[in-house]
């Protein structure tokens, strides 16, 4: 008799453990179910909102690239390929801005090459000071005022213009005759 009853106790104790270990793998794959369906829910949500924002699929379009050889940094001011040329520099976020541009908007580039130099880009803003060097023979000695007209000739400053009156005559000097 105390067989049968050793005998229940340990079927008893091992359905116990049959079970406690049913339970942990039944919670195991309960705990993988939910982890699984939160990674596709987090999926589908994400290529939503992709979709939403623009993004539908790969831009594998090719844009086609455009220079602008108008614009110069300070490096190659005295190097560009005409004999005779200008160098028109300012700060393109200042104010002022639009007016200068404006200046610059009547020469006659057929006749007269003007580049700009743009004093705000971060190549240039070392080389911006509060006194011109008008004698300066290379690119790392200049120093330029915001606005700054330079007329080269054969690779040196032949007319070094600083103020903003002697600019605007200057400039309209090389108006076109229409």
């Amino acid at each position: 008799m105390k067989k049968k009853e050793s005998n229940k106790k340990i079927e008893s104790s091992l359905i116990k453990d049959v079970n406690a270990d049913t339970g942990e793998v039944r919670k195991f794959f309960i705990i993988l179910t939910g982890v699984a369906l939160v990674a596709v829910l987090l999926y589908f949500l994400s290529s939503k909102v992709l979709i939403k924002d623009g993004v539908d699929k790969d831009d594998t379009s090719t844009k086609e690239v455009t220079f602008n050889y108008n614009t110069i940094d300070v490096g190659t001011v005295f190097n560009r390929p005409y004999k005779e040329y200008y160098v028109y520099a300012f700060d393109t976020d200042s104010l002022k801005a639009s007016y200068y541009s404006s200046l610059m908007s009547a020469v006659d580039t057929e006749k007269n090459k003007v580049y700009l130099l743009d004093l705000s880009t971060d190549l240039n803003k070392k080389y911006v000071g509060e006194k011109s060097n008008k004698d300066a023979k290379a690119a790392d000695e200049l120093s330029l005022t915001d606005p700054t007209l330079i007329k080269i000739v054969d690779g040196k400053i032949s007319k070094y213009l600083d103020s903003l009156e002697e600019i605007e005559k200057e400039l309209k000097s090389l108006k076109s005759s229409k």
